[in-house]
């Protein structure tokens, strides 16, 4: 009985010689990809840890940021000027602040620990983002692993499914 096979792997090289072509650029473009996302949040990792270490180092690099929220709030003002308006009330008649004096802060500054609250909270937000970018940016690095499994996985899913 003669048997008749029908020549299709010329048109199948054809397309599998392009597939492969779009799947190695594919490829080298999320490694890329991954490695820029890398050394980015490899960066900027290591600015957050010389940030963290400066304030360290010298607490007093927080004034610039307490002064602007101060300026931009007064809330150190307010406070101050609400604790003056209890000292006068407690004490009645007693002059209690001189009349050439401003309500400026003397003591406790309570932008001084906002500020700390926010320096932290940064250093931790951004800290944690950078992770993030070094943890995804290995990842895509590392292109073969995730997509090895799933090219697997449709190879065997292939196999399974009858030709039509």
């Amino acid at each position: 009985m003669p048997r008749y096979q029908f020549d299709s792997d010329a048109h199948d090289t054809q397309n599998d010689t392009w597939v492969n072509d779009s799947s190695r650029w594919l490829n080298l473009t999320v490694r890329v990809t991954g490695l820029i996302l890398l050394v980015v949040g490899f960066v900027v990792t290591l600015m957050v840890i010389s940030s963290a270490w400066s304030l360290y180092d010298d607490p007093s690099g927080i004034e610039p940021l307490a002064r602007e929220i101060e300026r931009g709030s007064n809330l150190d003002l307010t406070l101050s000027s609400a604790v003056s308006r209890g000292q006068t009330q407690v004490e009645g008649a007693e002059e209690s602040v001189q009349s050439g004096e401003t309500a400026e802060p003397r003591g406790f500054r309570f932008s001084y620990f906002v500020a700390w609250a926010i320096a932290i909270v940064l250093l931790l937000l951004i800290g944690r983002l950078a992770i993030a970018a070094v943890r995804t940016g290995g990842e895509l690095a590392l292109y073969d692993v995730k997509v090895g499994k799933l090219a697997r996985a449709l190879l065997r899913e292939r196999t399974r499914m009858p030709e039509a």
